[in-house]
């Protein structure tokens, strides 16, 4: 049993104390429990929610837990409301019209979002709030599942979280819950759930996605917490390290791997897209400042090649078609050029901030190819695996048949899973290397950013920031350690694979992290690079 592992961006969460101690809300009395519906990608929804009192104001993400966080600066004037989340550095402005709070949320991108306050049926629909847990048995394997089920004026809004797989906010529908039975469909995993009730929050049914399978889910408490997940350590199943040291690397295999492993890098394939981009500006081929549509006419105007190397193009993060039309152990493999330019044709682009978007960067690279009048392919061998060394490197087209020596791949529960394959989207990740080679992409980077001070301030210079931790360059992630060095990485993951690449710039420390296996190994990537030895630049 596995799912297509989906990435989904979630509002950001963090600690805070409940209530705001200031409500000027004088000219409309707001008080009580309102509820609103934001998309954050298409088909993708969380549950928004104001609980208004004498007290004060507190907002909450129902479909992400209980938690509730102070609202600042919330006021109410000639029906304008507006507020500020600060533990979230969200913040709303809209206007309160005929029982409706209507306007925009704003967290890194514009969100337009409705209000609506629950009335008393509501309220009572309440109390079947929460988050349901159980773990779902699929022969030897136990997989942890949780369902989100947040109240809305007009019934519910459910999501599906599977922690094991690294797979959150996946969307349900026909979601009903009540003092008998629970159940749900999901439409992206081609899943249902029907349960009855066994107790008081408990729910004892079937999961059905191909197969019947008994599941259990129940009401998670501070007596009842979910089920733990085990985190998968590196190497149990494979994998390889390198640390560079200056001159120096040394090369540790796990298992049976060796020098000629395959690995899948996901999206450590988007730093050489952004690589061809600089040696493309370099080539006065194109500029940053070029519009992509200028280059693939059904692509939206006003979207540049540096926005799309810098996730700030305002496209979603994947095409709204992809996952309805794919396989779920292989969803990139269907996607073509015809596909991708059809999607195109009708795509809408949001707020120009940052957002980490796949659609951008496999749009990106085939706008690249184009201009060269090439395939993707060819551009990344004539361009980066013979100038560089990798010998033993290729782009996994759907078409290709270059499996030899990869290396089994699992998914985070240990289960073999089939690799990935690519078409049109294949700049998001479809780059399949072994360590060898990916220490030679790493040495020929450093060499060449540090001999060409134009192709550095291209590639490095920051764009954007990002979470609370980063700046975003061209495809390269930028981030301070400890000593405030700042050192360039970006990870990857599919169904089968993690990997991560990190390293300082004047070429003191770097390290590569290639595993057979769908489980963060950020920490441990991080712990090498930034050990007490790193440099002090």
């Amino acid at each position: 049993m596995r799912f297509a592992l989906m990435f989904c961006a979630v509002l950001l969460t963090a600690s805070g104390v409940l209530y705001s101690p200031h409500l000027q809300a004088e000219e409309v009395d707001l008080k009580g429990v309102w509820r609103a519906e934001l998309e954050y990608q298409p088909n993708f929804k969380l549950a928004l929610g104001l609980n208004i009192s004498d007290q004060g104001v507190a907002f909450v993400s129902p479909n992400q837990g209980a938690q509730e966080y102070e609202v600042a600066d919330f006021s109410v004037s000639e029906a304008q409301v507006s507020f500020t989340i600060p533990a979230l550095s969200a913040r709303f402005q809209g206007q309160h019209e005929n029982g409706t709070i209507r306007g925009t949320f704003t967290q890194g991108q514009d969100f337009p979002v409705a209000f609506q306050q629950l009335d008393a049926t509501d309220l009572t629909r309440q109390q079947r709030e929460g988050q349901y847990a159980g773990v779902l048995q699929a022969g030897a394997n136990a997989l942890p599942l949780q369902v989100n089920i947040a109240v809305l004026a007009d019934g519910w809004l459910g999501t599906l979280d599977s922690p094991a797989q690294q797979s959150f906010g996946i969307p349900l529908s026909e979601v009903h819950i009540d003092a008998e039975q629970l159940r749900f469909n999901s439409p992206l995993l081609r899943a249902s759930y029907k349960g009855e009730t066994e107790a008081l929050g408990s729910y004892a049914g079937v999961w059905v996605q191909g197969v019947p399978l008994p599941l259990t889910l129940t009401k998670v408490t501070e007596n009842n917490p979910a089920p733990q997940v085990k985190q998968a350590e590196f190497g149990d199943l494979g994998g390889a390290v390198a640390v560079l040291s200056g001159d120096d690397v040394t090369f540790d295999y796990f298992a049976e791997h060796d020098a000629t492993t395959q690995y899948e890098i996901g999206s450590v394939t988007k730093t050489f897209i952004a690589y061809l981009l600089a040696d493309a500006v370099l080539r006065e081929q194109v500029t940053l400042a070029t519009e992509v549509n200028s280059i693939i006419p059904e692509a939206p105007a006003g979207v540049t090649l540096e926005q799309l190397a810098a996730h700030t193009s305002g496209l979603a993060r994947l095409p709204p078609d992809l996952l309805s039309t794919a396989n779920q152990q292989d969803p990139y493999a269907h996607y073509n050029r015809a596909m991708l330019e059809a999607s195109l044709a009708s795509a809408d682009v949001g707020a120009k901030s940052h957002s980490y978007s796949n659609y951008g960067f496999g749009l990106l690279a085939e706008a690249l190819a184009t201009v060269e009048e090439t395939t993707l392919p060819d551009l990344l061998q004539d361009r980066i695996f013979e100038p560089f060394g990798m010998t033993a490197s290729y782009v996994a087209l759907a078409d290709s048949d270059n499996d030899n020596n990869l290396a089994t791949p699992h998914d985070s529960l240990g289960n073999p899973v089939s690799p990935w394959r690519f078409r049109a989207l294949a700049g998001a990740g479809a780059i399949v290397s072994t360590l060898p080679d990916m220490v030679a992409y790493v040495r020929g980077m450093q060499k060449r950013l540090a001999s060409q001070p134009e192709l550095r301030e291209l590639m490095l210079t920051p764009r954007t920031e990002f979470a609370s931790c980063c700046q975003q360059a061209l495809g390269w992630m930028l981030e301070e350690d400890a000593a405030a060095n700042t050192y360039v990485w970006h990870n990857g993951q599919t169904a089968g694979f993690s990997s991560y690449v990190g390293f300082y710039p004047d070429g003191s420390r770097a390290v590569v992290l290639l595993n057979n296996q769908a489980a963060s190994i950020n920490s441990e990537a991080k712990r090498l690079l930034t050990a007490k030895d790193s440099p002090q630049n």
